[in-house]
């Protein structure tokens, strides 16, 4: 009982993530463009780690505004990707940013002692620590953004089932859909860190689609195994004390084997 009282934070921001992250996630494999999610992520970190050189709380406000405007430049630019009609050039790009950002977080924090072991925090997370003003802030925040992409939620499909439908005012919808994962990733890094957050968004919506076929039952099929994996990914961290964040997405690892498997025995 102890356990899951200290735990009851933690479940509940991995519900909060879980249930926008596989949303966005479904696009991503969509649109083809899978490391986009953790290119934004890293350059939501190398927000905070020049905010943490500047001797900013990186986890304080200055420091989210520091991380979402480099992240939404970010996002603008990758709104520009349906313009580039190879697939291969779109994903090399998304690649160098990752890339990039990264070796340019580990530059900026190598100026400060303490530099590196804010950018291990920044890639593991600190969920099992997170406190209930930040998991109500991070509702609002996810309630406004889960009611822009309910309104738009036709125009991304859209958009969505074809990389190179480019129909008028396409670049406005973009911009408006990197944006709404801008301000996801950007709140997600900071409590959850790099590697949750592409585990999160990626692995649920996978698995989901190797079950399902449409686009509500994969969302459904994505929330439940996302929840089932995190769960039990925090449980496993706290009885073992082992690193949450690196827990979390090795069981999360899993799903897609038990999915994979699954769908073998469906097929036969």
């Amino acid at each position: 009982m102890d356990a899951l009282i200290f735990l009851l934070p933690a479940f509940v921001l991995s519900a909060l993530l879980i249930m926008t992250h596989v949303y966005l996630g479904l696009h991503v494999l969509a649109r083809g463009i899978i490391f986009v999610d953790i290119a934004l992520a890293q350059v939501a970190a190398f927000g905070a780690s020049v905010a943490f050189l500047l001797g900013e709380n990186v986890h304080g406000p200055s420091g989210q505004v520091f991380s979402f405007a480099f992240t939404l430049i970010a996002a603008f630019g990758f709104a520009q990707l349906r313009r580039i009609p190879d697939k291969t050039a779109r994903e090399v790009i998304i690649g160098c940013v990752y890339v990039v950002t990264t070796a340019l977080s580990i530059v900026v924090l190598s100026r400060s002692v303490a530099g590196m072991e804010e950018l291990k925090t920044l890639f593991n997370g600190s969920m099992l620590w997170v406190r209930w003003g930040d998991i109500v802030l991070l509702a609002v925040l996810y309630g406004v953004i889960g009611i822009i992409l309910g309104w738009a939620h036709g125009r991304f499909r859209r958009l969505s089932a074809s990389a190179d439908f480019a129909p008028p005012q396409a670049f406005v919808w973009e911009c408006l859909f990197f944006a709404c994962f801008a301000v996801v990733i950007t709140s997600a890094v900071h409590l959850a860190g790099i590697l949750v957050v592409f585990a999160f968004l990626i692995i649920p919506a996978f698995s989901a689609s190797m079950l399902a076929v449409s686009w509500g039952a994969r969302l459904i099929a994505g929330w439940v195994l996302g929840g089932a994996g995190s769960m039990a990914g925090l449980l496993l961290a706290y009885a073992a004390d082992l690193p949450v964040g690196a827990t979390v997405v090795a069981v999360l690892g899993i799903l897609p084997v038990l999915t994979g498997i699954v769908r073998s025995f469906r097929k036969a």
